[in-house]
């Protein structure tokens, strides 16, 4: 994506991937509720077929873009040759400390650069634990939710994860678009932690179904705009080719490893903190 788009362009384009990533919270909630009441169909259980309608677009998608996207504008087939030269000069423009052919080649000392940067390990400690609060997010919201009104079905569940997926897309978007306006990402990052910080709070001290209910939209504020700035931050500070991809690499993987750790940090047992108490 930054072969593609010049630095004052990368929140917002960067903010479709991270909206993506809310819309399939938002759809797969939908999904759920629907395929729920497919238990049972030709005796299969429905998260079966949850895993088979989701499944199969991922794959088919998949191969798509292992064949057909292209790597650089210059192998991007789909373009016209006039659009591939304007997209070459203006990054060669805007780069023009890395715009030769050097600098946007691979070498073993822009990897060397980037694993010896202290920099780079920062973003890299800063994307992690900003994942596992998004993945423990991901992962537990149905459970938060029940946990808040026991009352509601599994399927009411699922349909009430929606607007949270949904509500943090609308506001990431509009928050990269001012970040790429501004271009400024700091002050947008500390903001989503300390807005995903009231989140939580509401969730623990609230006294009502509404208030942890709302508390769910303020965390999904808060962590869709920190992940996705932080992921953003890191690639237009770096303008060569080598050292970029290898700490947009680092950064990813060690960022993913949250995953490992999300499903620890909230364990079942510590949501029973989340239920409402009685008003007697």
């Amino acid at each position: 994506m930054t072969l593609f788009y010049t630095r004052k362009e990368l929140a917002v384009r960067f903010g479709y991937l991270v909206m993506g990533a809310a819309l399939a919270g938002a759809v797969g909630g939908l999904l759920a509720y629907a395929v729920g009441y497919m238990d049972g169909t030709h005796g299969m259980r429905a998260w079966r077929w949850l895993l088979i309608i989701e499944g199969i677009p991922s794959v088919v998608l998949g191969i798509f873009g292992c064949f057909f996207l292209a790597d650089s504008p210059e192998s991007a087939w789909y373009l016209s040759p006039d659009l591939r030269r304007h997209l070459l000069h203006r990054s060669a423009r805007e780069e023009r400390e890395a715009s030769t052919t050097s600098a946007q080649t691979l070498h073993r000392s822009d990897v060397q650069a980037a694993v010896k940067d202290w920099k780079v390990w920062a973003f890299c400690l800063l994307n992690f634990p900003g994942n596992v609060q998004l993945f423990t997010y991901a992962i537990f919201l149905p459970t938060i939710i029940k946990a808040i009104n026991p009352a509601w079905s599994s399927i009411n569940v699922q349909a009430l994860t929606v607007p949270c997926f949904a509500w943090s897309a609308v506001v990431y978007m509009i928050v990269a678009y001012i970040s790429d306006a501004v271009q400024h990402r700091a002050a947008f990052a500390l903001a989503g932690v300390a807005v995903s910080i009231l989140g939580h709070v509401l969730l623990i001290v609230g006294q009502n179904v509404a208030t942890r209910y709302a508390g769910c939209f303020v965390i999904a504020t808060g962590l869709f705009v920190l992940s996705g700035i932080v992921i953003t931050w890191l690639p237009t500070n770096l303008p060569r080719y080598g050292k970029r991809s290898t700490a947009v690499g680092m950064q990813l993987m060690i960022g993913n490893c949250a995953g490992v750790a999300a499903p620890f940090v909230r364990p079942l047992s510590s949501l029973t903190l989340h239920t409402v108490p009685s008003s007697r």
